[in-house]
Order: structure tokens, then sequence, then C-alpha cells
């Protein structure tokens, strides 16, 4: 790597992209320095590189020295580093030059390194921790305490005699993390961001109430309390000599939980199972509570025995249960030094009871959705359900591309659902097919979806599932008392009582832009509204290529190829009301609009008043041919009145292979694709800055 490339790029320090004054701090916010900017950093290797569990281990965090302010995330998220720059032969200790651009997730500042921008310097470099109290990053309701915390973000710090409060399995009991406290109750999570915390790599979970010593990783931040909904400051142990359990403290280990029939008819026993040891003992009793409502805090308890090994079971009797009935329970042990401990943490625990509903018709897409729970967690995580449903988002090539279902033409709440591609196809699938699905329910990043394995299409459902009409002004931010329920449900956003929306922000993440923008009652009122996102389309976002209306032209060729012509939205357009699937994503509710009907009477700058831009595409033939094609094709062009247009011909990276300049009603032009390689290009034609058409040729050698 050549010094003259970054030859202009400013040099600073860890604590120079760091340090937030207290003044802004106390405002909640803890932006860092040189946010978008590109710098060169010099820095320690804290966690070895391949450590990580994302990004194939091309994530590490640095120090410079020690103390406070000196922490840093480095995340690699390109591609093209050789060793010995790749992020994953780093070591411990290393001396590394970084250049790279500075940006942020959940509010943890991170570094982007530049490709070839990892410059290995010297070695075997000392690595310093930090002792810190548990109070001054969280409190006891662990939301980050911005003021004494913010500057231990990215810092290898080490805790100090800190007691287990919950312990969290997750991904079909995988996985786990767990929340530890000191005296007064400050609390922090303790995730399994490194390998070294996986249990299929040998971890062995804490249980709750055992005390740590001490207990070591670097600091990260999952913004919560006045900046997000995350699970605030946050530890990440990397190596096993970073945990120091306490002898003598361990309690009982309860995982494994699950229970026969997953969905109970009224008549049936249900039979709770688990897996229940003691690491330094042995289990002396072991019980099961039941309640039976959604309020009741009354539980019922049933001795659990020990069928085979650490297999313990206990039945809840079918004389306590009903049709209908929501059932929620938890499971207690304690062990021979009378240590007990519970699995969820129930009660007075952060985590709620395990809960089901019991159906004598089977299980419903309420079933799945619903919870009382400010988690939003389905009670049918990681477990086999079979549902039916009305297609209400296809993957058609004119509709969403995503596909949810609903349970039937009502507007109860919780009864939308979003299916990903398992085993089976969903490609087939048109608006208003009436399906039986069996699948894996998943909570993906909070949104509820099913990962479908089997689909069974039971013909045209005899009616059209109505949208339900909400206020968009309730889904500026993500609430669970009001928002929850309508996650995956065909929704329309309408102002009560009548008149207009307005798009009060049409950029709603500037200076960034991820295809959002915001509808509002109040044109004034730029943050109240509900977000939209249209015209991006990623793995993580996904937008229609088929709602002209975006926030931004780019997003007729990135992310996606849009398939209708493109109308840029702005601040002040007004419009009847818009239907759409409320998505959840990236801890916002947004609506994603499926078709240009989804747009009622919308009156926009950037659209001609009285001219729909349907009504272009309508009234214009555009062919292609031949297609494929191997060393020229044609674009063969017809409108309904004399019109100058511009032809673009983009490559499937978006970049421009060709352009011109079309005129007249009628016409045809050739393009020379000799020296294109083989794929796939668009043919874009663009009309009153708008983008009437793209078509898409495969050119073949």
């Amino acid at each position: 790597m050549g010094a003259a490339v970054f030859a202009q790029i400013p040099t600073v320090t860890i604590a120079d992209i760091q340090t937030v004054s207290g003044a802004k701090l106390a405002a909640c916010n803890d932006s860092a320095n040189y946010f978008g900017d590109t710098v060169t950093v010099y820095g320690i290797v804290v966690t070895p590189g391949g450590l990580a569990n994302s990004a194939s281990g091309r994530q590490i965090w640095i120090q410079d020295g020690s103390g406070p302010w000196n922490g840093l995330n480095v995340r690699y998220s390109g591609s093209g580093a050789t060793s010995p720059d790749d992020m994953l032969d780093l070591e411990q200790g290393d001396s590394v030059r970084f250049t790279g651009v500075i940006g942020s997730f959940t509010n943890e500042t991170q570094l982007d390194p530049l490709p070839n921008g990892v410059e290995l310097l010297d070695n075997a470099k000392d690595v310093y921790r930090s002792t810190v109290n548990v109070s001054e990053l969280n409190d006891n309701m662990r939301t980050n305490v911005l003021t004494t915390g913010e500057q231990w973000e990215g810092v290898y710090v080490t805790l100090k005699n800190v007691t287990v409060t919950s312990v969290d399995f997750f991904s079909g009991n995988t996985r786990v993390s767990f929340n530890v406290a000191d005296a007064n109750g400050n609390t922090i999570n303790v995730s399994d961001r490194f390998n070294s915390q996986r249990i299929a790599n040998g971890f062995t979970p804490p249980t709750v109430n055992s005390v740590y010593d001490s207990i070591s990783g670097v600091l990260s931040h999952s913004a919560n309390g006045c900046l997000g909904g995350g699970r605030g400051y946050e530890l990440f142990p990397f190596t096993t000599d970073d945990l120091h359990l306490q002898a003598g403290t361990s309690g009982p280990l309860i995982s494994g939980i699950n229970r026969s029939p997953l969905t109970p008819t009224s008549s049936q026993d249900v039979t709770v199972r688990a897996n229940i040891e003691d690491p330094d003992g042995t289990i002396s009793s072991a019980e099961l509570f039941y309640a039976i409502g959604i309020g009741n805090t009354s539980y019922n308890s049933v001795p659990m025995s020990n069928t085979s090994g650490t297999t313990y079971e206990g039945t809840i009797p079918n004389t306590a249960i009903t049709d209908g009935d929501f059932v929620k329970y938890y499971i207690k042990a304690t062990d021979n030094t009378n240590i007990s401990a519970t699995n969820p943490d129930v009660p007075g625990g952060s985590f709620p009871p395990i809960f089901f509903f019991v159906r004598d018709n089977g299980l419903q897409i309420y079933d799945v959705q619903f919870t009382p729970y400010s988690n939003g967690n389905s009670g049918y995580i990681n477990l086999d359900v079979t549902l039916t449903g009305i297609v209400t988002a296809s993957p058609e090539a004119s509709n969403l591309g995503t596909v949810f279902i609903q349970q039937s033409n009502t507007s109860q709440p919780w009864t939308g659902l979003q299916l990903v591609p398992g085993a089976a196809a969903l490609t087939g699938l048109v608006i208003g097919d009436s399906v039986e699905v069996n699948g894996t329910i998943q909570e993906d990043f909070g949104l509820t979806r099913m990962q479908v394995n089997m689909l069974t299409k039971k013909g045209t459902a005899s009616f059209v599932v109505t949208p339900t009409e909400v206020n968009p002004d309730d889904f500026t931010t993500p609430d669970f008392m009001v928002t929850e329920a309508y996650e995956s449900m065909l929704v329309t956003l309408k102002k009560p009582g009548g008149g207009e929306l307005h798009v009060v922000d049409a950029n709603a993440d500037a200076p960034n832009n991820f295809g959002e923008y915001r509808l509002g009652t109040d044109e004034f009122e730029p943050l109240i509204g509900c977000r939209v996102l249209a015209g991006r389309n990623t793995g993580t976002a996904p937008g229609s290529l088929n709602f002209s209306y975006v926030n931004d032209m780019m997003w007729a060729t990135n992310s996606g190829m849009m398939n209708v012509p493109v109308c840029v939205v702005a601040d002040g357009d007004k419009l009847a009301s818009m239907t759409g699937i409320m998505y959840y994503g990236f801890s916002q509710m947004k609506l994603l609009p499926r078709t240009n009907a989804d747009m009622e009477m919308f009156r926009g700058a950037n659209c001609a008043v009285g001219v729909g831009i349907e009504d272009d595409l309508k009234a214009a033939e555009l062919v292609v041919y031949p297609n494929p094609a191997m060393n020229t094709f044609t674009l063969q062009y017809s409108f309904d009145e004399q019109r100058r247009a511009q032809v673009r011909v983009l490559d499937i990276m978006g970049r421009q292979m060709a352009d011109a300049v079309i005129s007249g009603e009628f016409g045809k032009i050739t393009f020379d694709t000799q020296n294109w390689g083989q794929g796939t290009y668009f043919v874009q034609v663009q009309t009153a800055g708008n983008v009437l058409a793209t078509q898409k040729v495969v050119i073949v050698k």
C-alpha cells in the first residue's frame, strides 16, 4: 500500500473521534466527531480478527493506551483486503494504522476501513483494561447513562462483584446472553458477540444468582432511553479468561424448555419438559408454575419429576384450561445448597413468562403475533406451526416482491404475518390466494415472521382483505401499546375525520438517505408521521419496485431497477390516502406500499398536475429486440404525441453503458453491444424528468 494513496486524509486519534462534551451528552447527543469523514487513526488491537460472529469475523476493537475515550469499534464491511492487511490476520497487541470512514450503528461509533486501509506496523504491544462500575454505564432498568458511560464505549473494561440476574436462551436454545447487576441493581447485558461465549463452542451459561468476581470485555453501545430502544451499554467478553465465577454461587441451570402439544385443545393435558442441572451440586426440587389469563398473577404450582438424566417434566391439566385461554408458565428449580433459579425469570425479572393459546379449531395468525409483553416477541419463537391466511402482498413481478398474509377479512389487530422462503418457493403466489403454510416462527430484529417449510394453495379467497384505516401520526415512533398490533397488516394511512395527508419530510434520515419519507396530517410538523419505504429493495429494505412515489431519483436504478415511472416526492406534496403493509425494521415502523393503486389522489411538485405518471406509461409502447441480443439490440418506441425523451442503458450495477435522445411520436434506435460483457442490462426511458419505463435486455456472447 502506497502512503501517497491516503496522503490528503487527516490523521486523528481515537480520542479525537470519540470524545463528546458533557453538555452534548446531557442533551442526549452522543454523536461522534468526524462522522461521515475519511480519517487515518492508529491503535492497538484488543480483539483478534476472526473472533466476532459478524462480518465474517472482520470486526475488531482497538485502543490507544488506557482510560476513557480510547476505544473504537472497527468493522470492515467491504471486500478485497488481502493478507497481511486482512483483518482476519490481526492479533491482540498488533499496532495498526487504519484508514476508513467514521460511521455509527445503534449509536456505537465505528470505523469502516477502506480497501487496503489496514496496515500492520508492529506487534506484541500492551493491551490495557480499565475497571469501571456498572452504575457508570446503565441504571437499574438497563438504560444507558450517557454522561458517565459514553467515555467507555469501545474500551476493554472490567466489572467486579456482579450477580447474574437473568439468563436468556434464544435461537432455539443454541445461544445465550445474560444480565448482571451490581449491589444496587444497576444492570448490563453480557452478549455472545464473540465465539468464546457460544454454547456450540463449549461455553457453559451461568445460572441466575451466580456471582462473578470479575467479568471483562469490550464495551458496546446499543442505544436506549432518550436515544432509542436498544439494550443500553453491553459487554462483549472475548476469551475464557474474561469471566471469573465465584466458587459456590452457581444455582440450577434450566434450559431446553418445550411443551407438548404446542397448541393444545381444551381436552388435552400439556406436558412441559426442561433440562435442569446444577454445575456445582445437585437438584433438590423442580416446579412448574402456570396461570390462566393475561393479567392473572396468581400462579398454580405442580411438581416436576426427573424422568431421565437431566430431563424433568410437569403437567398443566386439561381441567384447568378452556378454548381460547391465554396460558403462561415458568419453571423454578432449587439445588442442594438452597439456591433457586427460574426460567424465565418470573416473577420480578426482565423476561416475561412463556405463553400459548388453547385452540379447539387450530392455531391462528393472531396467536403467533399477539403478545401482551413490551418486548414484542411471539410466544411461538423457533417453533414449527401451521397457519392459514390470505395473501395481501405477493412476489409477483408487478407487486411488492415480499410475501405477507393476513388471517381474514377483518380489522382485528395482530392478524398479519410476513412469509420468507424456506424449502418451498413462494414465487407462484398472487394477491387473494388462500394458503396453508407450515414453518418456523422467527423474530428478525423485532419483526415476527415465518420461515416457510411447506405451502399449500387452497384456492382464491371469496373476499378481498380490507385494509385497516390508521392515523399516520400514531406511527411516528414505535409505541408497543399503539403500533405493535399492526405489524405486517394491510393498512391505509388516512387523516381521521377526513382531509389531506402531506409529505412532511421527503427524507426522514437526512443527511443519509435510506429511501424513506414521512407522511403526516400536519404539513408543518416534519417529525410527526409515518415513514414510507419505496423504491429501495434490498435484503433489509423490502421497498416495492412497482410504486412510483420515491424520495430520490436514484432509486430508479439503485438497490433494484424500478418497473414503473418514477415521481420524486417533495415536502408539501398532498394526497388523500396511502395503503400498504405496515412493516418493522431498524427500530422503526414504516409503510410498504405495493403498487401505484395504493396511492390515492396524489398532487406533487414533481409530477405534472392533472396528468398521472401512469397515464404516460399507458400511452407509450416500448419494445426491445432481439432479446436476448448478441452484438446489437434495438429500442422501438411509440408515444401518444410528439415527445422528447432520454434513453440510458445501464448494467446490473447501475453503471451507464450508453445514452441517447429520442424524439417524435414513434421511431427506433439501435445500440452497439460488441464490446459489452455477457449479462443483464437495463434500458431506461426518461421524459420530463421522470423515469417512464425500464426494459430488461440480456446480452449473450
